[in-house]
């Protein structure tokens, strides 16, 4: 199980990382470098995604269950070319998927104590993805940023292995 864990540590740091960068990377549709780019960080994020849910599924509850199931068949469902069918924009609906079940998942986190600044990274993407509507590409922008930190952050602690997730919630707990 630590393997899987660090891991999935490294799949979170690096596809976080990236996310990180490709705030800052004009998005251009059907550019193959890019889109192969953007595959490469989804496919991290779901492995990362796992790993951090299996290293706190002993501590979480329901409604973490469900957020990390939701959230995984929203990260899964944006791998790949962005594709528009029916009328639906898969990735833009994918990518409210992937917030709602992130959000879930962040208040069980942060009820029981865990990984809490992933948590809150996560709740600021969620909030500013929210915001865009007014605000606009900015927001989407610092959105993915601060999901990618998030990601970035608990990849950083898996990696570390286990004793480091409950350093890590113990001195969030006593902070």
């Amino acid at each position: 199980m630590t393997t899987l864990i660090r891991l999935s540590g490294a799949a979170a740091l690096t596809g976080g990382g990236l996310r990180v960068a490709a705030a800052i990377i004009p998005y251009v549709p059907g550019v193959a470098w890019l889109e192969g780019f953007y595959a490469v960080i989804d496919a991290c994020l779901l492995i990362g995604l796992i790993g951090i849910y299996v290293s706190v599924s002993d501590r979480v509850g329901r409604l973490g269950l469900a957020g990390f199931a939701v959230a995984a068949i929203g990260q899964g469902s944006i791998i790949g070319p962005d594709a528009t069918q029916f009328g639906i924009d898969f990735y833009l609906a994918g990518s409210l998927v992937l917030l709602a079940g992130l959000a879930l998942m962040s208040v069980d986190l942060l009820r029981t104590g865990m990984m809490q600044p992933t948590a809150a990274l996560w709740l600021v993407a969620v909030g500013l993805a929210g915001a865009s509507a007014v605000v606009g590409e900015t927001a989407v922008l610092a959105a993915g940023a601060a999901l990618g930190g998030a990601f970035a952050y608990a990849g950083a602690i898996l990696l570390t292995g286990p004793a480091a997730i409950v350093k890590a919630t113990t001195e969030s707990i006593a902070g």
